[in-house]
């Protein structure tokens, strides 16, 4: 299985000597249409700690955590996974998560938060919907070592070196998870998911989500909490308020702006219910993540 992934001819730099501190990276290219398949909005190196505590609902796309040293532990679904050297998690975001070191060793990874084609099918193909964990070959560590410097570099060719190494990511699984026997799908409620993010500053209605599902309402509700793990209008809130708290984390714009562009048409709303979510303010979280506490 690994003569299929490193038969393939992508150069990519080496793995760097361990790093000491923690560090994100966020594309600064804008969102849009484009012909590239894969879009990696932000990855990083992270040094976590177990008094550190969880991490959750940081992203408004699937996650990959390559871990290098220590234990992590990940919850997905309401079940906790131990994540050692030498593995990838895979992390659905629509699905309420968690993360954290474990005791003793520092936690040390790299990971990415990965857009593009055909995700959801992948996810589900390499049965990563059953078993988020898989061990990978070496190689698929510098894949992501190589996402980071590229956002870094920002260069001309930056966006090639990124989706060269999304899909030799993609390569590894095949070879090592293609085996897989994935769990069934819900298509109705994966096709709501995926078009609540596509249209997220749409005005959704239930009657909206079942008409989509084709499912009646107490039906539609049901599958939805139990493919999520809660309710389509609490889905969707906090879904918007992940989104609103990149945007706060990545650029620049305005509150106002941030809020329509999570799907509030009232700045008001947005920051009573991003306060609700994540206990403060939007400028106060602004403010902390730019302070680096």
């Amino acid at each position: 299985m690994g003569s299929k992934f490193t038969s393939l001819k992508v150069k990519f730099k080496t793995v760097h000597a361990p790093f000491t501190s923690s560090e994100i990276v966020f594309a600064s290219e804008p969102e849009g249409v484009t012909l590239w398949p894969y879009r990696v909005s932000v990855a990083g190196r992270t040094i976590a700690h177990a008094e550190e505590g969880v991490v959750r609902r940081n992203y408004h796309q699937h996650v990959w955590i390559y871990t290098l040293e220590g234990e992590g532990a990940v919850d997905v679904a309401g079940t906790r996974h131990l994540v050692h050297p030498g593995a990838v998690t895979w992390i659905d975001t629509a699905q309420v998560y968690a993360h954290g070191a474990g005791v003793g060793t520092p936690w040390r990874y790299l990971w990415m938060s990965v857009s593009g084609f055909e995700l959801d099918a992948h996810y589900a193909q390499f049965g990563f919907s059953g078993d988020p964990i898989a061990m990978v070959p070496e190689q698929v560590g510098v894949c992501f070592e190589t996402v980071v410097e590229a956002l870094l570099a920002d260069g001309g060719n930056s966006v090639a070196q990124i989706n060269a190494a999304v899909s030799q990511v993609l390569a590894a699984f095949a070879a090592v998870r293609g085996h897989a026997v994935p769990l069934a799908q819900d298509a109705h409620i994966s096709g709501l998911v995926s078009a609540l993010r596509k249209d997220i500053t749409r005005t959704w209605t239930i009657a909206d989500m079942v008409d989509l599902t084709g499912v009646c309402q107490s039906h539609m509700f049901r599958r939805f909490k139990a493919h999520t793990g809660v309710s389509p209008i609490v889905w969707l809130r906090r879904e918007r308020i992940t989104l609103g708290a990149f945007l706060l984390r990545s650029t620049n714009e305005r509150i106002g702006q941030i809020a329509a562009r999570s799907g509030y048409a009232d700045p008001f709303h947005f920051s009573r219910d991003f306060k609700l979510e994540n206990g403060c303010a939007p400028r106060v979280y602004r403010a902390q993540f730019r302070n680096g506490s």
